[in-house]
């Protein structure tokens, strides 16, 4: 298992948490647009924040894990 500090410095993490932060202020940034259209941009918003957090989940789960061969 890595360090904190080591985990929080990396390019993954620092990846999710652009799309985290970008998907906030897409959420309650005011856009002049339709109804319709600001559904779906926060729609797309909420979208991206969820996968860009259990891709990295994911990933950080992935490296984790054991090789294969020192099973």
């Amino acid at each position: 298992m890595r360090p904190f500090l080591e985990r929080i410095s990396s390019r993954k993490f620092l990846v999710a948490l652009a799309v985290q932060v970008a998907g906030v202020l897409t959420l309650f940034w005011p856009q002049e647009q339709s109804t319709l259209e600001s559904a779906a941009v926060r729609i797309a918003a909420l979208l991206a924040m969820l996968l860009a957090a259990l891709g990295y989940g994911r990933i950080e789960a992935s490296t984790d894990q054991p090789p294969a061969d020192m099973l």
